[in-house]
Order: C-alpha cells, then structure tokens, then sequence
C-alpha cells in the first residue's frame, strides 16, 4: 500500500472536509519538502482524471454501479491505493457524473 499516494488523493478531494468533492491542492502533504509535494500532487491528479475517464456503459448501469465499476478498475490498475483513497475517487466518480 501506498499510504502518501492514498493520503494525497484523499485530501486532494476533500474527502471528509468537504459536502462535495473538490480540487484542494492546498491540503496535501503541507508539510513535506516542495518537490515531493509537486509530485504528489501530480500524481493525485493523474490518478483521479483516469478515474474520472473510466467509460462506463450507462445504458445498463445506474449511477452507484457506473462508480462501483470505476473504482473496481482503479484497484486493479493501482494495486497501491488504500481503501479509503478508492473510496474518495468513488465519491468523485458520482459526484461527477451525476
């Protein structure tokens, strides 16, 4: 697991700050040294546009599913990321979708 890349797309998405998901680059890892946050960042932000860009048939899924099979393909493509950061770009996915 990787528990900084998890963190940073936590509070990138303001997953428990927040009534909705939102952009706050501002919130992740404040304290590390600016380059190691730049990539964070950076890497946060790739991760939720592939999350974001996961095609999903909505034909013949409903909203939670469509966010269900989002976060499914995340986990297998970035073994790497804790639940709770699947979690967050699951929020994102429906959020943004609806």
């Amino acid at each position: 697991m990787d528990a900084t890349l998890s963190d940073a797309i936590v509070a990138y998405l303001a997953k428990g700050r927040s009534p909705f998901p939102k952009s706050d680059a501002d919130a992740v890892a404040p304290e590390a040294p600016p380059a190691q946050r730049e990539a964070l960042i950076a890497a946060a932000q790739a991760i939720i546009e592939e999350c974001l860009a996961v095609d999903v048939d909505w034909n013949s899924h409903s909203l939670s599913e469509g966010g269900r099979r989002a976060q499914a393909v995340i986990a297998e493509r970035h073994p790497e990321l804790t639940p709770e950061a699947l979690e967050a770009l699951y929020w994102a996915f429906t959020y943004n979708w609806r």
